[in-house]
């Protein structure tokens, strides 16, 4: 990692350049992204993978839990694998804060000793590679990973385009949040010129939902709680079972829809996992920061968009976090 004396422009330079010379020198490269992956995870993940293919390395796309159902029209999503034990000389790790956001593919016996290139643009990232380039200031991972393709001049297919215009809507909500600037529209632009449809993948990636998962939504809606600007749902094993959603894991962004309650300060979604701990995603309204909260919890994120996985049970996870969220609220 370069030295975090340097000024902050001449050091990203240098990482960009590192991590340019790691990838040119590598022959098998190890792509992964975040556990629960998103729009942004999956997008950068292809879009990466398909384009150092045209660079004519190996890689292998990996992810601990499979892509949404959603995902599907993205090429190369169901040759992503959940478990990674081939022979590789480098690690790239996609959209991911830390270590522990790789899941169960990182594992440390076989991989612990590999460089680690990371590419990445939440906040809370906590420079964990040989080499990261870390822009909290860009919309998503997938607009990096398209500044890669430039420095790279590789060229840029549908395909990958598709792949990266996915990550660069769902990460800004279709150019609605703060973290939109030109730079976001005009790769948005950029992509868009290859020939693919803005409308078709913004219906794909943020409107359309299956049946199942309206049911999903309608149930953690009437399960949520408001108290002191805080709005709050919990979604138990058991409430899966009742549903009876295909849904394994996740909240179906129902954090995502209950922030935009008007009263909402803040919105936080508790998920049980299969194995009993309780993963939790954070969303805030303009002037409230729950990254730090998520970052004190093992996870990260970004001010309005944040999320960690803790210990269970429910309750005591409950009980742990809402005090905090007060008082961010009571600090803003």
């Amino acid at each position: 990692m370069v030295s975090q004396n340097l000024a902050p422009d001449y050091q990203l330079q240098r990482e960009w350049d590192a991590a340019e010379g790691y990838l040119r020198r590598a022959q098998h490269i190890l792509a992964i992204t975040h556990v629960s992956p998103d729009g942004d995870a999956i997008g950068s993940l292809l879009g990466f993978t398909l384009a150092m293919r045209g660079m004519g390395k190996l890689v292998t796309p990996a992810c601990q839990d499979s892509a949404q159902v959603r995902y599907e029209y993205l090429n190369g999503v169901h040759e992503i694998k959940q478990s990674a034990d081939g022979a590789y000389d480098l690690i790239v790790a996609l959209d991911s804060s830390d270590l522990q956001r790789l899941g169960s593919v990182f594992v440390p016996g076989l991989h612990g000793r590999l460089p680690i290139v990371v590419f990445d643009h939440h906040v809370t990232n906590t420079l964990f590679g040989v080499v990261n380039v870390v822009e909290p200031n860009v919309s998503s991972t997938s607009e990096l990973v398209l500044k890669l393709i430039r420095r790279l001049g590789l060229t840029l297919t549908p395909d990958i385009a598709a792949a990266l215009l996915t990550g660069v809507v769902t990460d800004s909500l279709a150019f609605r949040t703060s973290s939109t600037t030109p730079d976001t529209l005009a790769a948005a632009m950029e992509l868009m010129k290859t020939g693919v449809s803005l409308a078709d993948i913004t219906r794909k990636s943020l409107v359309l939902r299956t049946y199942d998962s309206l049911k999903f939504m309608a149930a953690g809606i009437m399960a949520s709680q408001m108290e002191d600007g805080i709005v709050w749902a919990c979604i138990t094993r058991k409430l899966r079972r009742e549903i009876g959603t295909r849904e394994d894991r996740g909240d179906g962004n129902l954090v995502g829809t209950l922030i935009t309650a008007t009263e909402a300060r803040i919105a936080a979604v508790f998920v049980e996992n299969p194995d009993g701990t309780i993963e939790i995603g954070f969303r805030s309204a303009p002037g409230y920061d729950v990254s730090q909260v998520a970052f004190e919890l093992g996870g990260g994120g970004h001010p309005a968009a944040a999320g960690c996985t803790i210990p269970g049970p429910m309750r005591d996870a409950v009980n742990r976090v809402l005090p905090r969220l007060r008082q961010v609220i009571r600090e803003a």
